[in-house]
């Protein structure tokens, strides 16, 4: 199973003497790409909850900062005038209201996201599992993901990692795209395929891309280090003073409600 050092795994080494009297797992914050669902789900039988929702608007404002970035070549500039090279000779960047943004995986995140690049004039797409209901789109528009690859502008991934989004956006993915895409990952590292991202960025083909995630953190590819057009932060998105006191009070919600009615709300798997 896959997880960060930092994580560790949820799987049968860590609770396996539990099976047979635990029902129920909360997780602190959205991802479960780290739980052995499999096993939780049809072994354990048990289910396993995230909390989403307390950190969404952080991670959702760092994604929109990195298209921000992006766009506007921040990182590279700051890096060229902290030198003493005014401007780098960078020329004139983009504009955030001639972009299209594309969105892969419309849900708490990714909605947060459309509202918050829209307000910068910026025309939004998205690819997912299902079409929202035209009241929910706000504005953009569903597409489906090939149509997503070769007509944005600015692709954000905010889906979670699973067995179908694993290494999503690889080779094949970028030849589709605009020559000189931009990219946003702050969803999982392992969404992107990360030397195939190395590649896009050298030949020029993938123009800039924003990363809060790698494939193995705490190691990012030495590469995306040194890449100048390649802004990097430590998965850092949801790291907010607020987010600890708010997924504390959604993890108690999910409980009293388990306890309560047993609902399982947010939970990720049906055992």
């Amino acid at each position: 199973m896959p997880g960060a050092v930092w994580q560790g795994l949820v799987n049968e080494e860590l609770i396996g003497c539990l099976q047979g009297s635990l029902k129920y797992i909360n997780g602190h914050g959205a991802g479960f790409d780290h739980v052995d669902m499999d096993w939780v789900t049809n072994e354990l039988g048990a289910y396993y909850v995230n909390s989403p929702n307390a950190v969404s608007h952080p991670t959702a404002t760092t994604t929109t900062m990195l298209i921000l970035d992006c766009v506007r070549w921040t990182s590279q500039l700051e890096l060229s005038t902290r030198r003493g090279e005014w401007k780098g000779g960078a020329g004139l960047t983009n504009d955030t209201r001639d972009m299209v943004v594309g969105i892969v995986g419309m849900g708490t995140i990714g909605r947060i996201v459309r509202d918050q690049i829209q307000a910068f004039g910026s025309k939004v797409i998205y690819s997912n599992r299902r079409q929202l209901p035209e009241a929910e789109e706000n504005g953009a528009k569903y597409v489906s993901f090939e149509e997503l690859l070769s007509t944005a502008d600015v692709i954000s991934l905010n889906c979670p990692l699973t067995p179908d989004t694993f290494h999503l956006i690889g080779e094949k993915e970028f030849s589709r795209m605009k020559q000189g895409v931009m990219i946003v990952n702050t969803s999982r590292g392992k969404v992107i395929d990360e030397p195939a991202l190395v590649a896009a960025l050298k030949s020029g083909h993938v123009a800039r891309a924003g990363l809060d995630v790698y494939e193995n953190e705490p190691h990012p590819h030495p590469e995306l280090l040194s890449c100048e057009r390649c802004t990097v932060l430590p998965h850092h998105g949801g790291g907010t003073q607020r987010v600890v006191h708010d997924a504390e009070l959604e993890i108690l919600g999910n409980m009293r409600a388990f306890f309560e009615n047993g609902t399982a709300e947010n939970a990720v798997n049906n055992p």
